[in-house]
């Protein structure tokens, strides 16, 4: 069969769009802004969100609409009327009645601490703003909409515990909760079967529709090249599977000396099938690098796509990803997105036949986009990545669970104890297994909590190993102010050393 010429070109041409990245970004009025979590528009374009994370009056909510090509449209702004405004980077999601996308955050109002809740249309104009008292400390990483009305909302409360509340309609609080799990939650969807499941510094957390605590799990990892185990996870997202039977949590993992990019797969009853570690870069070297804020989509193949970017802390850089099976098998090598822009803050969504990411670009100098309608092919996998098995019993209302020795750092099993009444806390002899660094990054202060031992010491230090704050703990203290607002920028080690073993996390300093 013979081939027209023009028709010959069309194909050509339709062919080299569908391989090219369309990238672009712009300044969101003043700069040092943060903006990761995009969503959707009803038929084509897509919507990113974001605030002045680094600016000393970090008071308004930003909005800005891009297309498929990557051009940017309309941007709006709206402001909450707040002294301040505490960490926006993920509680934004669509809503359905009516029609546009919501969005929290708390923040302080007349010296006291309240929720700004806000909805805008399909083109980023105002619905409606409402303002609540806020129980103090409570702080919001994801959002997602009630399956009886309304929004949830998930974070961390002032004490380093996991918090979750629930807001009408109309954006007015209806309730607000802290559990017994010492964790930020970065992202909450609704369980198949009831109820909710929301994640955030290696536990997944499960709870019914009116917030009552329903247990917790903790995330399993494989160590790092090092041999130290992952201590600590950040900006996870979940990402329920089409096939109802459970979700993948991804983040970003760090351990003694590595950053790496993290997907895990969890039953809706909070048992852990498999996890796998991406992309593991050492944060000792220059420029301290790292594969960090990423998050996975399912493609029209039913694969599982994580992306993840690299590249020093501050300056950010090229974008990575790596198919799996539901199963967790890997699908190819690690592949480069082929971006040329660098990304220091990065989320993909696959919708309108794209694989689309919105984010903000090296030193949070401008907000970012990228599209493409196929990931490039990649070589044979290299298998560097250990599959966990799954661990029989993990489930969130208690059994056996996967520790990590800090004496030899190798898998070892124990069972748990409640720590108080109930089915939940199952803990391990190290003592500090879920100690919390927030806000991650942050600009100086940062709350250290979690089950402190008393008499043990805490010390922050620098990737060169000089001390730049240290104290005791004392009794009863489960939450530690430091200000590291004098030192400089990159990453510090938290370091808690007591009888019971030495736990360490790191702490981005921007």
């Amino acid at each position: 069969m013979k081939i027209s010429f023009t028709l010959l070109v069309t194909l050509l041409f339709t062919a080299s769009l569908s391989a090219q990245v369309f990238e672009s970004t712009k300044v969101w009025f003043p700069q040092d802004h943060s903006a990761w979590k995009i969503e959707p528009q009803s038929v084509q374009g897509y919507v990113i969100a974001g605030s002045k994370f680094f600016e000393p009056a970090n008071t308004d909510l930003y909005f800005s609409q891009f297309d498929e090509f990557g051009q940017f449209g309309w941007t709006r702004s709206h402001a909450s009327g707040f002294t301040s405004l505490d960490v926006f980077w993920k509680s934004f999601c669509k809503s359905t009645s009516p029609v546009g996308f919501f969005s929290v955050a708390s923040g302080t109002q007349g010296g006291q601490h309240k929720a700004y809740a806000l909805l805008v249309n399909s083109f980023g104009m105002k619905w409606w703003d409402r303002v609540s008292n806020l129980p103090e400390g409570i702080t919001f990483g994801g959002v997602c909409i009630a399956t009886n009305g309304g929004y949830i909302a998930c974070g961390g409360n002032g004490e380093g515990n996991a918090a979750i509340c629930k807001f009408d309609a109309y954006g007015n609080l209806e309730w607000s909760k802290t559990y017994p799990v010492s964790a930020f939650l970065w992202s909450v969807k609704p369980a198949v079967g009831g109820g909710y499941v929301a994640a955030g510094t290696r536990q997944v957390v499960r709870i019914d529709h009116l917030g009552n605590f329903n247990g917790s799990s903790t995330l399993t990892l494989p160590v790092s090249p090092d041999g130290s185990a992952y201590s600590y996870t950040e900006f996870e997202e979940i990402l329920p599977l089409p096939t109802n039977d459970g979700f993948i949590v991804t983040g970003s993992a760090f351990s003694n000396s590595h950053s790496a990019a993290y997907s895990a797969r969890f039953t809706y009853a909070g048992s852990q099938v498999w996890s796998r570690v991406h992309d593991a870069q050492n944060t000792n070297l220059a420029g301290t690098p790292v594969a960090w804020i990423n998050n996975a989509v399912v493609s029209g193949s039913n694969e599982i796509v994580t992306s993840w970017r690299r590249g020093p802390v501050s300056t950010g850089g090229t974008m990575f990803f790596q198919k799996m099976n539901f199963g967790g098998t890997l699908i190819g090598a690690i592949g480069s997105m082929g971006n040329n822009i660098p990304v220091q803050e990065a989320f993909m969504t696959k919708a309108h036949g794209k694989y689309v990411v919105g984010g903000v670009r090296g030193t949070y100098s401008a907000v970012y986009a990228y599209a493409r309608e196929f990931l490039p092919a990649t070589g044979a996998q290299t298998n560097e990545e250990e599959n966990l098995p799954t661990i029989a019993g993990s489930a969130l209302l208690g059994g056996r669970r996967q520790q990590i020795s800090v004496i030899n750092s190798q898998p070892e099993f124990e069972q748990g104890t409640a720590v108080e009444p109930g089915p939940w806390s199952p803990v391990s002899r190290v003592f500090y297994t879920d100690l919390s660094v927030y806000p991650n990054p942050t600009t100086g202060l940062v709350n250290i909590g979690g089950m402190l031992e008393p008499g043990a010491m805490l010390r922050v230090m620098d990737m060169t190993g000089r001390l730049v704050y240290e104290r005791q703990i004392q009794e009863g203290e489960r939450l530690i102010n430091a200000d590291l607002s004098n030192q400089a920028k990159g990453v510090y080690n938290v370091v808690v050393t007591g009888n019971n073993g030495v736990m360490t996390k790191k702490v981005v300093l921007n």
